[in-house]
């Protein structure tokens, strides 16, 4: 799996998650739950990975939603 983007937002994670979902790409979030333990920008953002196969797709719709974050 390949890095796809850091957030430290919630709700832009969570518009993330959703937009990769409904068009099926293959993902998976880590450290998302850490934020809430620790909350030090830049140490434990959630990490959003993609299928390699699926990289360029969810880049294009990283790219639509225009999020900007860690």
């Amino acid at each position: 799996m390949k890095l796809l983007a850091k957030l430290t937002d919630p709700v832009a994670l969570q518009v993330l998650i959703d937009a990769l979902a409904e068009r099926g790409i293959d993902f998976r979030v880590e450290d998302a739950g850490m934020r809430a333990l620790l909350p030090l920008p830049g140490i434990f953002d959630a990490r959003v990975m993609v299928a390699e196969a699926d990289e360029a797709a969810a880049q294009r719709i990283l790219d639509d939603l225009e999020i900007v974050d860690g």
